[in-house]
């Protein structure tokens, strides 16, 4: 028995070195709160938190405290693991480096007991990461379910310019403090403003999917600052007007168009004709009337891709309404939605490529306008609108993959918010729907158009998850809104090869959707927490009317 001790001792002596420098190669977590409005109660358990938090060495650098209140807090007992400092001379003395990390935490908020174990191992482990944000858990006053939790999608550079969606607790390296205004500076900013900055320098930001921090408000929805957003635009030439909406709250970017790029409309369509509201009518002569009669923004031309079978009589009507602004391109081979789309999308020259059904009518008279501005980003591929059927219920708020790719929020009513307001912002997402889809040109033919292996369904979302891999974005706005009436044409059906093929392609990103998030309850088209409770479901069928 001695001769194995002796013999295994070297090697678990190694691995606790090999521990112990990791340790020490991140010797310090900086905790910074602004304590200018908070009570003492508030520091309290803030204070109480940080000593089950994890770590064994904080620094807690408290704003605009109160010397009486100073002393309580440093006379509490903390294990020795809580250092409370007011001053940023007293901060620097404790010779910060780059390697060590930055909280900043809210007054009242919590530390989730541990947390900060998992937060310090994926940044030892992964030194690329600079910036951090993970979920939070907000107090119901309800005995069966005491907290519920804001369950936070993946980096949204969009969605953060409307609302503070990553939350106040931020996780950061030093040397981004330093390079986006410094501690001081960033402590008594408004949260959203804050992490407008650090995100502007950070090169690497990553979604931790667990509970960081257990609020004092029951109040999940993100704070929004307009002054913050309108700096921001302004650091990033941003040319923009903005917009607060003080009832969600959150801020509309509403970019301005700088240009007039041209459009080309794509529809195919075999000249259906089906009952709405209360009257027959012909889908695609009242698709294309609504973009003619409609749209505040008119620099398009329409192409038809016609089956054979559409009737002549519509065809002669489709023109009269386009004129010299409409093409008809005979299709007369087997049904194919990809290679139709492809067919029209080559057929014509055009900056971007609207891909339209022909069962859509716009709402908004902007949506068009809307969805073309968004393209002055240069990083922005596709872009959806919200899609609504013909009862003003949500057809599609673009995909998400719980596993199973489904459109969010489906046949829900339209004053749904969603959880944190999800509803109600653009947002970058993994897949829109192919009934609207609007892509910058040169992007639809580096990735090649539509796969032509998916005919009837699965081609929008195989196309989107192209566009991001060639490094490009995918975005969600509510504010262009269009009808789709899509039983009306007919009913999507689920093709074993297809669904294999998207799978086989795809299966790592659909089983790990990065707007989604792992804790919420798979295979829904809500963003449910992953709970039986009532809460969580009243959480995600909030009503945008009950809440505002």
């Amino acid at each position: 028995m001695d001769e194995t001790f002796e013999i295994r001792l070297p090697k678990y002596a190694t691995i606790i070195e090999k521990n112990l420098k990791k340790v020490l190669g991140m010797s310090k977590i900086v905790i910074v709160t602004d304590a200018r409005e908070a009570n003492f109660g508030e520091l309290r358990a803030s204070h109480k938190s940080l000593v089950v938090s994890g770590s064994r060495s904080i620094i807690w650098f408290v704003l605009g405290i109160s010397p009486e209140a100073l002393k309580k807090l440093r006379r509490r007992f903390s294990f020795g693991r809580v250092q409370v400092v007011n001053e940023f001379d007293q901060l620097t003395e404790n010779g910060l480096t780059s390697t060590d990390l930055v909280v900043f935490l809210s007054a009242g908020d919590g530390l989730q007991r541990e947390s900060l174990v998992p937060v310090t191992e994926l940044f030892l482990q992964h030194s690329e990461i600079d910036l951090l944000y993970a979920d939070s858990g907000h107090p119901t006053n309800e005995k069966a379910d005491p907290l519920s939790f804001a369950r936070r999608p993946g980096w949204s550079p969009e969605r953060l310019r409307a609302h503070c969606y990553v939350g106040e607790t931020l996780v950061v390296r030093t040397d981004l403090v330093v390079c986006s205004g410094g501690i001081d500076d960033l402590a008594l900013r408004h949260p959203h403003d804050r992490a407008l900055r650090l995100t502007e320098n950070a090169k690497n930001i990553r979604r931790l999917a667990e509970v960081l921090t257990i609020a004092k408000l029951s109040e999940s929805r993100p704070s929004a600052s307009l002054q913050a957003v309108v700096e921001h635009c302004q650091r990033q030439n941003i040319k923009a007007d903005c917009e607060l909406d003080e009832s969600t709250p959150s801020v509309r970017v509403r970019r301005r168009l700088t240009k007039q790029p041209t459009v080309a409309v794509i529809i195919a369509t075999r000249g259906t004709s089906a009952e709405v509201f209360g009257e027959q009518r012909v889908l695609v002569v009242e698709s294309v009337r609504s973009l003619f009669e409609k749209s505040t923004y008119q620099n398009f031309s329409v192409v038809i891709v016609a089956d054979t079978p559409t009737p002549k009589t519509v065809i002669e009507t489709l023109q009269q309404i386009g004129g010299s602004r409409l093409q008809v391109i005979n299709y007369d081979r087997p049904f194919n939605f990809a290679e139709k789309n492809n067919i029209g999308a080559m057929s014509c020259d055009s900056d971007l490529i609207l891909l339209l059904n022909d069962d859509t009518e716009i709402i908004t008279t902007d949506a068009l306008e809307t969805m073309v501005a968004m393209f002055n980003d240069a990083q922005v591929g596709v872009v959806g609108p919200m899609l609504l059927f013909e009862d003003a219920t949500i057809q599609s708020a673009g995909h998400i993959f719980s596993p199973d790719p489904t459109d969010l929020y489906r046949a829900r009513n339209l004053e749904t918010a969603g959880p944190q307001n999800l509803l109600r912002v653009q947002r970058e997402v993994s897949s829109l729907i192919g009934a609207c889809m609007l892509i910058r040109r040169d992007v639809f033919e580096q990735v090649g158009g539509l796969c032509l292996s998916f005919p009837g369904n699965w081609n929008d979302i195989d196309f989107c998850l192209k566009v991001q891999l060639a490094g490009f974005r995918a975005v969600f706005t509510p504010h262009a809104q269009l009808y789709h009436f899509e039983s009306k044409t007919r009913i999507a059906k689920r093709v074993d090869a297809e669904v294999g093929k998207l799978g086989a392609r795809w299966g790592s990103v659909l089983d790990d959707d990065p707007y989604f998030n792992p804790r919420l309850q798979r295979y829904t088209n809500i963003w449910k927490t992953d709970s039986t409770s009532q809460q969580s479901l009243d959480d995600a069928l909030s009503l945008f009317l009950t809440i505002a």
